[in-house]
């Protein structure tokens, strides 16, 4: 009786076992049938990550995994030179520094039309032109304010000198909290 059980459990295992593979063998040839045999298979690609870079934004194939990673998280700060060039050429504006972050300018222009005064008309010409170099820009930030015009000059050179945005990224929101109170 007990060979007997024991050969019945043989033969049950031998069943299962060969039903698994004949399930593989389906999913393989499922598998192949749906790929695109047009397309050649890259294994090992050299021309994958050409320039160091792959085809993924963001990921550097010359740089470490934790270099990527913290590359990633890193505050993106950046000057917007070409916004600050037409702001400028506004005739009430002097001069304009602008910073980008996400889709975020912050504008801290010095004013030329006397008493340094920002008014609404002004305010929305800056933004269409800060908009009219950047279409991912949703919300535009403009003070006259003299300590944020100085202190966006600080930031603008520390970025401009490859300063890490890192080092003052904190104090550059704190100072944008300060003048900006409503805009997070």
């Amino acid at each position: 009786m007990l060979k007997r059980k024991a050969i019945i459990a043989g033969a049950l295992t031998a069943v299962v076992l060969a039903g698994c593979g004949m399930n593989n063998n389906d999913m393989n040839e499922t598998a192949q049938r749906n790929r695109d045999l047009s397309q050649p298979t890259k294994v090992n690609d050299s021309n994958y990550g050409e320039n160091g870079r792959t085809t993924e934004p963001g990921i550097d194939l010359t740089r470490t995994r934790t270099e990527n990673q913290n590359r990633e998280q890193s505050p993106r700060m950046r000057v917007a030179d070409k916004a600050a060039e037409k702001i400028t050429a506004i005739p009430e504006v002097e001069t304009a520094n602008v910073i980008v972050t996400d889709n975020n300018a912050y504008v801290a222009a010095r004013m030329d039309n006397g008493n340094g005064e920002l008014t609404r008309d002004i305010e929305e010409k800056i933004a269409d032109q800060v908009r009219s170099v950047d279409q991912d820009i949703d919300n535009v930030y403009v003070s006259v304010n003299p300590d944020f015009y100085d202190r966006m000059t600080g930031y603008t050179e520390d970025i401009r000198g490859g300063q890490p945005a890192e080092g003052f990224f904190d104090e550059f929101n704190e100072a944008v909290r300060r003048i900006f109170p409503t805009q997070r």
